[in-house]
């Protein structure tokens, strides 16, 4: 009797999708090769998955090295730079006023930008409507305690052990004495002093109020209900830590002239980035400068302070640019 060849299950019935990820499928075929690409059952093999393996471990390698070198340290505190932003950012959406509105009425700005707000339920329909809005303030919620602020610790952890590895550099305007202190001395002295700074916040916080602000926009009792624009086109603005993200809006509507104006947010980000990236790499000193002439040399760092600069120059120009920015 002739053996049966059974035909290999038929692929499911995906339905297309628009906006970024149709395009990607369309352009690379993700989905024929996850779901109607056949390998031979014997690939299953640990032979054959030794092999991913080690390829795995080789990249893990290479990460480790990377990260236990001078460019590794810059980066994790890029990091940690970047999850404060975050906490910023989503700590402004949990007071929830016209202010607070403003921070996924710009997420919906950037999806939208970019083809994704229908995808991911975040149009400005979506935010009117307390019934779709409450979900999103949870989400910004969860965000701001549940993942950031935990990121957070988590390479505060890594930065001080690399640390630990790779040494503490001198001011370039001391001299080395010589003398030797534990490590935890130095963190004995992080702790006093940051606990000295939240003691000061924390007094800020409770004796110098802040009023309820506007009510969004989304409820009735809201002066602003019924708008057909958002938050910074009605003349809210953002508290000082993230308001440089609304003046980058203000100067590339105003002055640029691009629309939608939240490409200001997303080439400033974008910029400020790659610029803190480039920093390490850019920097050819190979030891900690001993002296101002080489901790300020053009030949080994001017790339370096280049990127800098741009860092600088994007943060000020939405910092001033906010400060005078009206309505509209």
């Amino acid at each position: 009797m002739a053996d049966i060849v059974k035909s290999p299950p038929p692929a499911p019935e995906i339905p297309p999708r628009g906006g970024l990820w149709g395009h990607l499928e369309e352009q690379f075929g993700l989905r024929q090769l996850i779901w109607e690409y056949m390998t031979p059952v014997e690939t299953n093999s640990i032979w054959y998955l030794l092999g991913g393996v080690l390829a795995i471990a080789l990249v893990l390698e290479i990460l480790t090295g990377m990260l236990l070198s001078k460019q590794g340290l810059w980066l994790v505190g890029v990091v940690l730079a970047g999850l404060t932003f975050l906490l910023s950012l989503t700590g402004e959406g949990l007071h929830w006023d016209e202010v607070g509105f403003a921070v996924p009425w710009h997420v919906s700005e950037v999806f939208q930008a970019f083809g994704l707000a229908g995808f991911f339920q975040y149009t400005f329909a979506d935010l009117r409507n307390v019934a779709t809005a409450t979900p999103k303030l949870g989400q910004i919620y969860a965000a701001h305690i549940a993942i950031t602020s935990i990121l957070l610790v988590v390479f505060i952890v890594w930065h001080y052990y690399l640390i630990r590895i790779k040494g503490i550099s001198l001011p370039f305007w001391l001299r080395a004495s010589g003398r030797k202190a534990a490590f935890s001395e130095h963190v004995k002295g992080w702790l006093i002093y940051g606990g000295i700074i939240m003691g000061v916040i924390l007094l800020l916080a409770l004796f110098v109020p802040r009023d309820a602000g506007i009510v969004p926009q989304l409820l009735p009792s809201s002066p602003f209900f019924g708008s057909k624009h958002g938050p910074g086109f009605l003349g809210t603005k953002p508290s000082f830590p993230i308001s440089w993200t609304h003046g980058m809006n203000v100067f590339v509507g105003e002055h640029l002239s691009i629309e939608p104006d939240i490409w200001g947010t997303i080439i400033g980000m974008t910029l400020m980035l790659l610029a803190l990236i480039a920093i390490p790499f850019l920097d050819r000193s190979k030891q900690e400068p001993g002296n101002r002439a080489e901790a300020f040399s053009w030949r080994t760092r001017g790339w370096a302070f280049v990127a800098m600069a741009i860092f600088w120059l994007v943060m000020i120009i939405g910092i001033i640019q906010n400060a005078v920015a009206g309505a509209g």
